[in-house]
């Protein structure tokens, strides 16, 4: 499935884009190969027309597949940068990362990344706002009722995820299910977010419903890349489990918790033999340890836009990779993280080792690999401790001895490593969180613990036991978009930056840098949301209501 087959045929068989942010013009285009489908030409085709045969209709929901692009770059820059997993140096003024992870309240207003993360995901929902109404106007006949219902499902489910997202990061939007006018648009007001929530959930019933264990479109093939039942169920849960938190506080974690013992128990599959987490993080594993992937290929403008962000801002080195990663900023895995990572354990009596052995897998070290021991064990200098997890450059494929793929990595967008947006270690921490300390909790909390060569947890108490989760939870998931909504729906996350922002105010050799304090202070409750784009707000002045705090 790797090599670019996924996302060259978003590229070269059918690029289908619904361009659609509330209270502006709503614009759907179609490009196809002629030789591909049996479809009308390019000029004969219309949104009137186009959705009107299963082959249509699968050009079209890879479309709403290829639109989730661009979303790993909001769970990287909105979530983790805005966590205390990573720390930017840039200032704000000079960075829109910055005012993410500085909690800039001014320049979040017109911030690029958070301004283009709205548009972006109104772009998917107006795109599967089409294809479903259109499927159920013009009546698609497929080879059969529960074909046809798939498809639909594939589309919720999508349009779910999206609105998930938006509530997350803005609390209450504009909730449309169907297509809208432009004058529609331009009076669609927000709504409350339990309306959405309402909306997410039978978005996803009907996903879980009808979703099959792996999809199978119109013709017969198999799409491992697409939603299957077992995704519907996981997101469900995690839609239940963040209702159960802050600021909602809704009775709904055992709700959660049903949908998270059916997906580990439908889900073996997904667990990485314990001896190769660190193989994880490599594309050809594409499809098979991620419950549901954003999938990317080393192909132009199809890669993975987090990955230059991985390594640091304006980085060339040969030793890592050939092709020059600009354009990210100067973030660093936070030093709070580092004190647990870069913990050591003896290996003999001259020889030491990290304990966590996810670190090097995720982290830049400065470290050299060892053949003899088969891992990283000695220090060099190098004091920028990068988030490597995305990063797949050719010392790390040498060490788990993959191929060097560098000569394929023409430019800084050619990067295959799909995003994982939900996966089991996630799911299995979720569900710890439910159910505590009991022997299920604890079992599922040290298979995670002990596979990163950490000694097993005995008895904890419920305090303790939530505390470990919590942290276990960052170290496994850092990089992956959760720890933002994590410290959220804990309402940790006032008490978590602030500490952070503390830790490097106060340099560990004695001095301080009062700067720091700027940032600390920013942080309120207000910040559990970004600002609506202000560029939203000024089209019809009195429609929306701006987030509190900006």
């Amino acid at each position: 499935m790797k090599g670019g087959t996924i996302m060259r045929k978003l590229h070269n068989i059918i690029s289908l884009y619904s361009v659609f942010c509330i209270l502006s013009a709503i614009a759907v285009s179609f490009t196809s190969c002629a030789d591909y489908f049996n479809t009308p030409s390019q000029s004969q085709l219309t949104t009137e027309n186009f959705y009107s045969t299963p082959a249509q209709i699968d050009q079209a929901l890879t479309g709403l597949y290829g639109a989730l692009k661009p979303y790993s770059k909001y769970y990287y820059c909105m979530s983790e940068y805005r966590s205390d997993n990573m720390f930017i140096i840039t200032e704000a003024k000079q960075s829109d990362y910055a005012d993410c992870a500085q909690f800039n309240s001014t320049g979040l207003l017109t911030d690029a990344i958070v301004s283009s993360c709205w548009a972006d995901h109104y772009t998917l929902i107006a795109a599967a706002n089409t294809m479903l109404d259109r499927m159920e106007r013009n009546n698609v006949e497929f080879a059969d009722k529960a074909q046809g219902q798939q498809y639909m499902a594939e589309a919720r489910f999508l349009r779910a995820l999206s609105y998930f997202d938006l509530l997350r990061f803005f609390g209450r939007v504009p909730l449309t299910l169907h297509e809208l006018t432009t004058s529609e648009a331009f009076n669609l007001p927000q709504s409350e977010d339990t309306t959405v929530y309402a909306a997410i959930i039978a978005d996803l019933e009907y996903a879980s419903e009808h979703l099959a264990d792996v999809a199978v479109d119109h013709s017969g093939t198999v799409h491992k890349e697409r939603a299957s039942r077992l995704a519907a169920v996981a997101l469900l849960g995690k839609v239940y489990m963040q209702m159960a938190g802050y600021p909602l506080y809704k009775d709904t974690k055992d709700l959660a918790a049903a949908c998270f013992k059916e997906v580990l128990a439908d889900g073996a599959q997904y667990w990485i033999e314990d001896n190769r987490w660190d193989h994880l993080w490599i594309h050809e594993n594409d499809n098979k340890y991620f419950i549901f992937e954003i999938q990317y290929a080393a192909a132009n403008s199809q890669g993975n836009p987090i990955a230059p962000l991985a390594r640091g801002a304006n980085y060339t080195d040969d030793d890592y990779c050939h092709a020059n990663l600009t354009g990210g900023p100067h973030a660093y895995v936070s030093r709070l993280l580092l004190d647990h990572f870069l913990q050591k354990v003896q290996i003999d009596s001259v020889t030491t080792a990290y304990a966590d052995k996810r670190l090097t897998w995720t982290i830049n070290t400065g470290a050299v690999y060892d053949e003899e021991i088969g891992g990283y064990i000695t220090d060099v200098t190098d004091g920028n401790k990068y988030m490597f997890k995305f990063f797949e450059h050719k010392m790390k494929r040498a060490a788990l001895g993959y191929y060097n793929m560098d000569p394929e990595i023409v430019n800084s967008s050619y990067w295959p490593q799909n995003f994982p947006v939900l996966r089991i270690e996630d799911i299995a921490l979720l569900y710890c969180e439910c159910v505590g300390p009991t022997s299920e909790g604890m079992a599922l909390l040290n298979r995670i613990h002990t596979r990163a060569g950490l000694t097993a947890y005995g008895s904890l108490g419920t305090d303790q036991f939530q505390q470990a989760v919590a942290k276990e939870r960052q170290y496994e998931l850092l990089g992956e978009g959760h720890r933002w909504f994590d410290e959220v729906r804990r309402n940790t996350f006032v008490a978590d930056m602030q500490k952070m922002f503390f830790d490097y105010r106060d340099n560990r050799d004695g001095s301080h840098s009062n700067a720091y304090t700027i940032y600390a202070n920013r942080v309120t409750q207000n910040s559990a949301l970004y600002p609506i784009p202000l560029s939203q707000m000024q089209v019809r002045e009195g429609l929306y209501k701006q987030n509190p705090g900006y």
